[in-house]
């Protein structure tokens, strides 16, 4: 069975969770909700490997009004309501983000040296393959000779989970600047932090 994970970015303002994820028209005219991230099994897992998330049991009883109106049937009945089989309700704390280095590179050793002369010519259109790296134990291992064919280098998977993690923390951050951005000194609130936010994440 597919999976397909939608996340939705809310603020506490004034003790209230707000949504402060960006809209787009579609080419129909319509405003579309644009998820601060969104994607199937592979995202999904990337989400259970690397972050924090809380599983909830049933659903979130303080969501925003906008992420209530989007993740509800013609009926107005929350997903999951009753039916926790077919959706399941995550949340990821904005703190977490400044609790990780999502810039630390995925690979770091010996790749073979045209491999990284190819990938380094042309990135969009060739990758690295990490199976191939040598730690730098198996380096030194290598007869003289044969470590010329080799050179150090630090390697991120363009469509790797690490990958998917540091557009995620890009796609909160903008909306944290974005919100900021537009406040106006009449309107009494706070600039927020990414302490302020947390991710709604529902998988179906």
């Amino acid at each position: 069975m597919s999976i397909w994970v939608d996340g939705f970015t809310e603020a506490r303002i004034n003790g209230k969770w707000h949504c402060i994820d960006f809209h787009q028209y579609d080419m129909d005219g319509k405003l579309c909700h644009i998820p601060c991230i969104t994607g199937q099994s592979f995202v999904y897992h990337a989400l259970e490997w690397d972050c924090n998330l809380q599983d909830l049991m049933g659903v979130p009883d303080d969501l925003s009004e906008e992420v209530r109106k989007k993740c509800s049937a013609d009926d107005g009945v929350l997903y999951g309501t009753g039916d926790q089989n077919w959706y399941r309700w995550h949340v990821l704390e904005g703190s977490w983000f400044n609790t990780v280095n999502l810039e630390v590179p995925e690979s770091c050793g010996f790749f073979p040296r045209n491999d990284v002369c190819r990938y380094l010519s042309n990135p969009e259109d060739n990758e690295l393959n990490s199976e191939e790296m040598l730690s730098i134990e198996d380096y030194q291992a290598l007869e003289p000779e044969v470590k010329k064919a080799y050179q150090y280098f630090e390697y991120t998977d363009p469509s790797g989970t690490r990958q998917i993690m540091r557009e995620f923390k890009q796609a909160v951050l903008e909306r944290v600047w974005a919100f900021n951005r537009n406040l106006s000194w009449e309107s009494h609130v706070k600039e927020i932090t990414l302490s302020d936010v947390r991710i709604v994440i529902i998988v179906s």
